[in-house]
């Protein structure tokens, strides 16, 4: 080959965030996500009632004992579930899961050791949806965020769920 000749090849460009996982967001002009999040206790012997007034707080969803076991075929479990409903600031869908963590955090803060009192009784978990219409991308979590959720000992789980919607 000459000194004097160009040398031109095809390139491929890689999107850096979908390599380490970050967050497309609709900001960016990618794929879109959103999220849900509540608190969930869940127990056979767990009567939702019961979690709301020790929290004096109205479930987002419940199933009570005797709605478990009405004449179902698939046998649920009882439990209660928490999304911050009502509370100023709320939304159905966050487009951050961060931000729906902090807003679920701020609305229980001053119940947390009924919270941790409750998690000692019944299977307790911080539920969170990640709803996405491509498979790049997702939530990424501050430290701080993630010290705060593991002060209450309840695990977290992340459901993840695409729609090409």
């Amino acid at each position: 080959m000459s000194e004097n000749v160009a040398f031109v090849a095809a390139a491929t460009v890689a999107n850096h965030s979908s390599e380490c996982g970050g967050a497309m967001t609709q900001e960016s002009g990618l794929a879109s996500h959103t999220y849900t999040v509540e608190l969930r206790f869940m127990g056979p012997k767990l009567e939702p009632a019961d979690i709301s007034r020790r929290l004096n707080l109205v479930a987002s969803a419940e199933l009570s004992l005797a709605e478990s076991q009405a004449g179902t075929r698939r046998q649920q479990q009882p439990f209660w579930a928490y999304n911050g409903q009502g509370e100023v600031g709320f939304h159905p869908e966050w487009k951050s899961l961060d931000e729906g963590l902090q807003f679920l955090l701020g609305c229980l803060h001053s119940r947390k050791a009924e919270i941790a009192a409750l998690a000692l009784e019944f299977r307790a978990l911080w539920w969170c949806g990640h709803f996405q219409a491509s498979f790049d991308g997702g939530p990424t979590l501050p430290a701080e965020l993630m010290t705060e959720i593991g002060s209450y000992g309840i695990p977290l789980s992340i459901d993840n769920y695409f729609s090409e919607d």
